[in-house]
């Protein structure tokens, strides 16, 4: 679903006048959720405003609205760190440092109104009075997110700064209830809507940035330069910048894509985003933005997706980077464009990011494909002794909290190498083309929605091949 400039253009224009005036005069997509974010970066402090504009589309009345802070995962009054343990040295190689995000106004068009947050201070509560089944209401969240200096998700490091998770996000809706997630050091703590987004973030001039959304303008002042961007129907918003990076940009059958390198020739590397890319349009439908940015990052775990932004730490191996940049792109079809609950069913994006990966490699690679399973099933029978899972003392179930994983070893082995395995059997079952076939139709039956088991099975059938895996009752 490919979208015009001109029409991001006035969007986001309009966004932006919509936000100093009611949201219900607006013409632009009244029953999707919008975000209008000023970021002012400098010197590892952001001062921001974001305007969220609520539309309630579900058949309860609300009197308030709750929003992730995400940044005060990085504070220190946070319950845990935001890595694992085992990895602190690398996520934080200068020694542990905090951040977070603190709120300083809350307002709806004509009024003050009231917020709290959370005891960890990850989740803010909003006290809107009642928003009634089909009306729209908008907050303004003004805010200061300090970031750490770190080689996370939200950070500064050597190489530039990581923004993810810097500014509120609202909290999921389902059955008139809201889905508070908690911040885990392991896997994507993340479940989200799609909204459209509309983002401008200055910076000092020197910097360069990355970003989820489509560059609408630059505005160069004195010694800092704004950026705007629009980004329709994503699941999230994030930037990577820095002051190194060599940008190349070319346009790929109505994409514009992007790679963000701290390499002099990195002509190799942009080949394989554009061709995995085309790939994944061809496998399994329309890529769902209108740019793909890719950059390179210090990042403490290999890759991260956002809508429209994947993001690879720079000290992978050539063989390495080939892994996570293809699964990182195709988790702009798995998670940016089909997404799910990725607290509770991290298996679903990230098995299906990792059989789509295998899909390129088995058109491109074939030793590196057939490579990709055999170390999946190595690496998972390494893990889980036979002796354990059939005495069973071992819990090998997918769907569950990322709380339950014992550690990051336990998490990858079951979201990434046995849902690789899950999939990937189904696919031996059903036949290459026809799994392929029902992957496609999996995507664009429920292309900007989130699924979970149910959907799956409605889509590929094998009722009990998935559940036998989801549920832990198969073997390897």
């Amino acid at each position: 679903m490919r979208h015009f400039k001109k029409l991001l253009t006035f969007i986001f224009i309009s966004s932006f006048l919509c936000a100093l005036g009611s949201f219900s005069s607006c013409g632009e997509k009244p029953n999707l959720p919008s975000y209008s974010v000023s970021l002012d970066y400098s010197q590892g402090v952001i001062h921001g405003k974001l305007v969220y504009k609520f539309v309630n589309s579900y058949n309860s009345t609300f009197n308030h609205l709750k929003f992730n802070l995400h940044a005060n995962a990085y504070s220190d009054k946070a319950e845990s760190l935001p890595a694992p343990s085992s990895n602190l040295a690398k996520a934080y190689p200068s020694g542990v440092s905090y951040g977070g995000i603190e709120i300083t106004s809350v307002r709806s068009i004509d009024r003050e109104l009231d917020f709290s947050t959370s005891q960890n201070g990850q989740i803010l509560t909003v006290e809107t009075g009642a928003i009634f089944p089909n009306e729209q209401m908008t907050v303004d969240i003004e805010f200061v997110t300090t970031v750490p200096k770190s080689r996370l998700r939200l950070g500064e490091n050597e190489s530039g700064v990581n923004l993810g998770d810097c500014f509120p996000v609202a909290v999921v809706i389902e059955n008139g209830r809201f889905v508070e997630i908690p911040y885990s050091p392991i896997g994507d703590p993340y479940y989200s809507d799609v909204s459209d987004y509309f983002v401008s973030v200055t910076v000092p001039s020197s910097f360069s940035v990355a970003s989820s959304g489509y560059p609408e303008g630059t505005e160069v002042k004195g010694d800092k330069t704004t950026y705007s961007y629009s980004l329709l129907s994503g699941r999230d918003f994030a930037l990577a910048l820095s002051e190194k990076y060599n940008v190349l940009s070319t346009s790929s059958e109505g994409i514009t894509v992007y790679y963000y390198t701290f390499k002099e020739n990195a002509q190799n590397e942009m080949d394989l985003i554009i061709n995995c890319t085309k790939f994944f349009e061809k496998t399994f439908g329309d890529y769902p933005y209108d740019s793909l940015s890719v950059a390179e990052s210090e990042f403490a775990f290999g890759g991260m997706e956002y809508s429209g932004l994947a993001i690879v730490d720079k000290d992978l191996s050539s063989e390495e980077f080939v892994f996570a940049t293809v699964h990182e792109i195709a988790h702009q079809w798995w998670h940016g464009g089909v997404g799910n609950n990725q607290y509770a069913d991290a298996y679903i994006d990230e098995g299906l990011a990792e059989v789509a990966t295998y899909l390129y490699l088995l058109n491109t690679d074939e030793r590196l494909a057939s490579d990709m399973i055999f170390n999946a099933k190595s690496a998972y029978k390494s893990f889980f002794e036979l002796s354990d899972i059939l005495s069973g003392n071992l819990d090998t179930s997918l769907s569950r909290p990322l709380s339950s994983f014992k550690n990051e070893y336990e998490y990858a082995n079951l979201c990434y190498n046995k849902s690789l395995v899950m999939f990937c059997e189904y696919l031996n079952a059903v036949g290459l083309d026809k799994g392929v076939a029902k992957l496609s139709r999996l995507y664009k039956n429920n292309l900007n929605k989130n699924i979970g088991l149910d959907q799956i099975i409605n889509e590929l059938g094998y009722g009990e091949h998935f559940k036998s895996f989801v549920f832990g009752n198969v073997l390897i």
